[in-house]
């Protein structure tokens, strides 16, 4: 473990896990270089490439702590978790945040976060591919991930209409991202913490804090760009999950049909909610 001088004072802290992520991790850096006062945690696990030199480098004007690990069997549930705990106990942070070592923030990602929790327990953020890694997919898969995108936006912009709630204003999403969740320390307390899972360990822990009754926001206004490579580092990750459909034309044929009729659904029921209450305008969503 390093912790340098100064570390975890912002009140804003960044876990970051990784493994053998020495390519992707120093754009990662980058993006979250340009938001503002924040604390890193890079969670190594297992690495045997220069990703755990590059975490102890760092990147001005960024704080980095790091934690080394022989491959933790818990993968990255276990290593968001070793993250937390460094920072719990550590640092002066009343906001735990995650991101992946192959994403980068968006412009202004901090403030939309900080400001989201001024209402909210718990936020997570929306992802959207990396435009160029996604442009060198199959185009089924594109169309497909495209669809798949609108859909779940609409149903989150549907069920916000139908049940308006402060904490989790329109524009907002369906996603539950690893690669962009943040919480109050005490939501995450309250909750237990991430489970030392290798996949869904995100889902899980956000389905606990809302079964709680604490409140999750899904802003449009915080975003991140994700890798669309086919190997991936977690089973179960959002790379195996592009593998598997890339190899399933069929399926992905029966899918597509099935979100094209869900979608004209969605697009009409928004449609009707919007002209019984006036208020909201012809609101569709920013996806």
């Amino acid at each position: 473990m390093n912790v340098p001088r100064g570390w975890g004072r912002t009140g804003f802290v960044v876990v970051i896990p990784a493994r053998n992520e020495a390519e992707r991790l120093p754009h990662a850096f980058a993006a979250l270089a340009g938001e503002g006062a924040l604390d890193i945690v890079v969670v190594a696990n297992g690495c045997v490439d220069g990703t755990s030199a590059i975490a102890r480098e760092g990147r001005t004007p960024l704080r980095v702590a790091t934690i080394e690990t022989d491959p933790l069997t818990g993968g990255v549930g276990a290593a968001r978790r070793m993250g937390m705990t460094l920072a719990l106990e550590r640092a002066s942070a009343p906001i735990l945040a995650t991101t992946d070592a192959d994403c980068r923030v968006r412009p202004g990602w901090l403030a939309a976060t900080r400001t989201a929790l001024e209402r909210a327990d718990a936020v997570c953020g929306y992802v959207e591919p990396d435009a160029t890694e996604f442009g060198a997919l199959p185009p089924l898969v594109r169309e497909h991930g495209t669809l798949e995108d609108l859909r779940d936006g609409l149903r989150a912009h549907l069920a916000a209409l139908q049940a308006p709630a402060p904490h989790n204003p329109l524009p907002c999403h369906g996603q539950t991202p690893g690669a962009s969740l943040a919480f109050t320390a005490r939501a995450y307390r309250m909750a237990g913490g991430f489970e030392a899972i290798p996949c869904h360990e995100d889902r899980r822990l956000i389905a606990r804090m809302a079964a709680m009754g604490l409140r999750v926001a899904r802003p449009a206004t915080v975003r991140v760009a994700a890798s669309c490579r086919l190997e991936g580092r977690a089973p179960g990750g959002m790379a195996a999950t592009i593998a598997a459909r890339r190899d399933d034309a069929p399926r992905l044929h029966r899918e597509i049909a099935d979100m094209t009729q869900e979608i004209a659904a969605l697009r009409r029921a928004i449609a009707k909610a919007c002209a019984a209450d006036r208020t909201w305008g012809d609101s569709l969503p920013a996806a």
